[in-house]
């Protein structure tokens, strides 16, 4: 009985180790379609009546087309900032972090124009990421689209990305 028990509990360590290492195999380069939903607190500095700087952090999920998507089931921390003039901006840049069910990172960079609380067309590059993800490079293009917000001084939305990533 202990001999049964002792193995019982082996087999379970070894395929909770090596198990999941075998799972977490990432193709050295793919497709990357996914769609962010998010939350966006923020910072307004009115400049006359047509004029707004505002910094923002936006913290989201992301949601792979696929369960196979590098960025499924992940969430999203993002910090920008953007120059609008009359409702409008053509210079939303940013930086963020997409952290993996596994603890991995993918770290990106993105640059928009669009209209306050409506849609902006942008593009986003990967510039890095850790772990299994040291080294991981890629860029493709996203349409987000803010919605009516839950609450004053918070803005929702979601975009939908599509591009394409390379590991060394």
């Amino acid at each position: 009985m202990k001999k049964t028990v002792l193995v019982l509990v082996l087999s379970i360590v070894l395929l909770a180790v090596f198990g999941t290492e075998a799972k977490a195999q990432i193709p050295k380069e793919g497709p990357q379609s996914f769609t962010h939903g998010y939350n966006v607190t923020f910072k307004v500095l009115p400049m006359g009546q047509e004029r707004v700087q505002m910094t923002y952090e936006v913290m989201g999920v992301t949601i792979g087309d696929t369960p196979e998507d590098l960025n499924h089931n992940s969430s999203l921390r993002c910090l920008g900032a953007l120059h609008a003039v009359k409702g409008e901006y053509k210079d939303d840049s940013g930086f963020c972090v997409v952290t993996r069910p596994d603890g991995d990172q993918i770290f990106a960079t993105y640059k928009a124009a669009g209209k306050m609380g409506g849609i902006a067309k942008g593009t986003y590059t990967v510039v890095g990421g850790t772990g299994k993800l040291v080294g991981i490079q890629g860029s493709g293009e996203f349409t987000r689209i803010d919605v009516r917000p839950a609450a004053e001084g918070t803005l929702q939305g979601y975009a939908r990305n599509k591009g394409h990533y390379k590991l060394p």
